[in-house]
This record gives structure tokens, C-alpha cells and sequence, in this order.
């Protein structure tokens, strides 16, 4: 019974590490800056960045869906009759993520500043320049405020590819 489990183990890391490997770099790309905003401040520039699981509830979700495609994968490896259903549920829970991104993604909107000629530090709620408010992301570009996303969103859109390409090749070869 114990060599049947060491042998699983070891099936599991020679044909599962590709996989394995695609789950660290979500992990890893999605605790990068995913969108950041600078300002104006004195002398220079001041900066703040969130991480996907800070600055969007959807992206902490697809983040979410690529572990648990990750785990459900690498359960789709063993042999027996709900392999295959395993492997291509883990597929299109990947490829779920990468649409839920990229749609998270386009629907940012740039800020509208209705005609205003400049910004203000101070708003309703009282909120400092450059905070990054959860699933209140807006897309700024005017004289001494930027928002936008951050190099870590592409990061993390291209590991979430690599995931689901991963997934859908270990689910048409077998």
C-alpha cells in the first residue's frame, strides 16, 4: 500500500510539474501591482500600487479559479473514469479566468471629469490622492493624476494563459 502511494507521487511530479509550475506563476504574477496610481506631490512623484486580490474582487476570483484548475488538474492525472471529465473541467475553469480578466479588464472607464478643467485631493468619502479604492477602479490620465493597471495585470494575464494552454494540451493528449 505505502510503495502504491510513493509511486503515485512520483507519476504525479514527473507528469504534473508543467502544471504545478503554470499554478506558481498565477500565484506569483497575481500579487505583483495589477493597477497603480501616481500623483503630483511637491518635488516629484508619489506612487501606490494594489496587487489583484487589493484592487479587484474579479480578478481575486480568476486568481481563485486558477488555483483550484490548478488542483483539480493535477486530480485529472490519476487514472480511472472521471480523469478526462477532471482534466477538461480544470481546462475551462482556466480559460474561465482568462475571460473574466480580460473582461474585468476592458470595462475599466476613464474617469469622467464632466467638463471640470482639473481634479481635486478631497472628494466626498474623504479619501486621500492616489488611495486605490476595491472595485472602484477608474482609468485616469490628466496633469499630476495617473491611474491605470499595472504591469503585474499583464503578467498575470499571460500566466493565466499559460495555465489554460497547459490544461487544454494535458486534456486533448490523453
Amino acid at each position: 500500500m505505502r510503495e502504491k502511494g510513493y509511486l503515485l507521487c512520483v507519476e504525479l511530479m514527473r507528469r504534473g510539474w508543467p502544471l504545478v509550475l503554470a499554478g506558481l506563476l498565477v500565484l506569483g504574477a497575481s500579487l505583483l501591482p495589477w493597477f497603480r496610481t501616481g500623483w503630483a506631490d511637491g518635488d516629484g512623484w508619489a506612487t501606490n500600487s494594489a496587487t489583484a486580490w487589493e484592487s479587484s474582487t474579479w480578478w481575486a476570483a480568476a486568481a481563485t479559479a486558477c488555483m483550484l484548475a490548478t488542483g483539480v488538474g493535477l486530480a485529472g492525472l490519476r487514472p480511472g473514469q472521471y480523469g478526462a471529465a477532471l482534466r477538461w473541467f480544470a481546462a475551462g475553469l482556466a480559460a474561465g479566468a482568462v475571460v473574466v480578466t480580460a473582461v474585468t479588464w476592458m470595462r475599466l472607464s476613464p474617469l469622467d471629469t464632466g467638463g471640470g478643467m482639473g481634479w481635486s485631493a478631497a472628494d466626498a468619502e474623504s479619501r486621500n490622492v492616489g488611495d486605490i479604492v476595491r472595485d472602484d477602479l477608474v482609468l485616469i490620465r490628466i496633469d499630476g493624476l495617473i491611474q491605470q493597471v499595472g504591469w503585474g495585470l499583464y503578467a498575470g494575464l499571460a500566466a493565466m494563459v499559460i495555465l489554460a494552454t497547459v490544461l487544454v494540451a494535458r486534456a486533448a493528449r490523453h
